[in-house]
């Protein structure tokens, strides 16, 4: 699996927005594309689908900003992926068996099943407060 570009920036931008859970003010789009080096243009689009999938909330207005909407240990890495890519699947077989006239004889298809299921498990299995426990400290 490769994972997207968006993905990749959606998990940052939203590590991002975590580390301020339960602080009274939002994180400005500004400090989520210098701590995270998102092109300004491309955190657009992120930061509506991190919405629009329930993650984050806007804030209006001159102290406006971003907010979880949900606390960072219900969060799942596996959400944040789900908001981006819609579902996951190795192949088009281990979602929809019509895709594939040898889905029941495939000598493959086991291990496409379990490297899916692993994959799985890591992304659900991850979430926001993980990240941020592994943050590392400067000093």
């Amino acid at each position: 699996m490769k994972l997207t570009t968006k993905f990749r920036y959606g998990t940052r931008a939203l590590y991002e927005i975590a580390r301020k859970y339960g602080r009274k003010e939002p994180v400005k789009r500004k400090e989520i594309v210098e701590n995270q080096q998102i092109p300004e243009s491309y955190l657009e689009n992120i930061l509506i689908s991190l919405k629009n999938n329930g993650l984050i909330s806007a804030i209006r207005g001159p102290n406006g900003g971003f907010v979880l909407l949900r606390d960072p240990t219900e969060i799942t890495i596996m959400d944040v992926y789900l908001s981006f890519e819609g579902q996951l699947s190795l192949v088009d077989c281990l979602t929809n068996e019509d895709e594939c006239g040898r889905t029941g004889s495939c000598v493959a298809r086991p291990v496409w099943e379990r490297l899916q299921k692993a994959q799985a498990d890591v992304l659900n299995n991850t979430t926001m407060q993980s990240l941020l426990d592994s943050e590392p400290t400067n000093g």
